[in-house]
């Protein structure tokens, strides 16, 4: 429950002649030298022949390599798709701006990319999902088009797991119940993990960890404190399968917030609490030297 990469050129001149008569042999002689001669001169007349047409076809390599590097403008593709995928966070109910939640913050953060002209987002977030909805969902080929596409991908689930065990059992709550939930939603969490990585194997996913909301108003139960530490650090668990995946706390923002963080709900973040929530992000981003791994990205194509 705790433990969660050659050109040698050689030439041989062989000359023979054979003794005759002294104006027969001088006559012979000058045949040769004649003979030679043009020889010479024919095959000087090929040799410039042939360097006339390797210095044309140098020069039309040449040519050639001048035209690939005048790489017309827009050939590279430097757009950059985020994917949301996941429940009222992702969705940003509460936020009373009106941007999205976290969301802006995060597409902010791209926009401000000098290798990036264009961010498009994919807001997959419905209030209300939890792991076996979204197990649901990913059936949607629309969805999965989506994940396919994505550069990077966002999650947020677990809250609504959480809160069906207080929801199903109020008055007899226990650590037994929210223990062998906990066992299950780290069974599902297995599975959306690994139908996000049948669609894209490869792009980055961040998974946005769990809060307390009840901490503001309730701060003597502490109880609820351990259980939303547990179910991080299952998801942390479940994570360390996955290669470049990353987990992105934010149950500390809630403790003992200067401000109010909560919408009237009292159970949603507000903007202010969104916010902090994308700043988390984003540090998380930055500790993974995204901005490195963009630049090699675009210096191999």
């Amino acid at each position: 429950m705790k433990k969660w990469s050659v050109i040698g050129i050689l030439a041989i001149l062989i000359i023979s002649m054979v003794s005759c008569t002294s104006e027969n042999s001088s006559s012979y002689v000058s045949e040769r030298v004649k003979e030679r001669r043009e020889n010479q001169q024919e095959k000087q007349l090929l040799q410039d022949f042939f360097k006339r047409e390797d210095n044309i076809e140098n020069q039309q390599k040449i040519t050639s390599i001048e035209e690939k590097e005048e790489v017309p403008e827009g050939f590279f593709d430097r757009s950059f798709n985020l994917v949301f995928f996941g429940d009222s966070l992702t969705q940003g109910v509460g936020d009373e701006s009106g941007k999205g939640g976290f969301t802006s913050t995060v597409k902010d953060y791209y926009e401000d990319k000098s290798y990036i002209d264009n961010v498009t987002i994919t807001n997959l977030g419905v209030r209300g999902n939890r792991t076996n909805h979204l197990l649901k969902r990913l059936e949607d080929p629309e969805v999965q088009e989506a994940l396919k596409n994505a550069d990077v991908i966002f999650i947020t689930v677990g809250g609504n797991d959480l809160m069906k065990v207080v929801r199903e059992n109020f008055l007899d709550l226990t650590f037994t119940l929210f223990d062998k939930e906990q066992k299950l939603y780290a069974d599902r969490l297995d599975s959306v993990l690994g139908e996000v990585r049948m669609h894209n194997d490869s792009s980055r996913i961040y998974l946005v960890g769990l809060f307390n909301p009840f901490y503001q108003f309730f701060q003597e139960i502490e109880e609820m404190n351990e259980v939303v530490t547990n179910w991080n650090e299952t998801t942390l668990s479940v994570l360390d399968k996955y290669p470049n995946t990353a987990f992105v706390p934010i149950q500390n923002i809630f403790f003992d917030p200067e401000e109010n963080l909560l919408d009237d709900d009292q159970f949603h973040p507000n903007q202010k609490g969104y916010q902090l929530i994308g700043n988390n992000i984003l540090e998380e981003i930055n500790r993974f030297n995204e901005d490195s791994d963009v630049d090699e990205m675009l210096e191999e194509e």
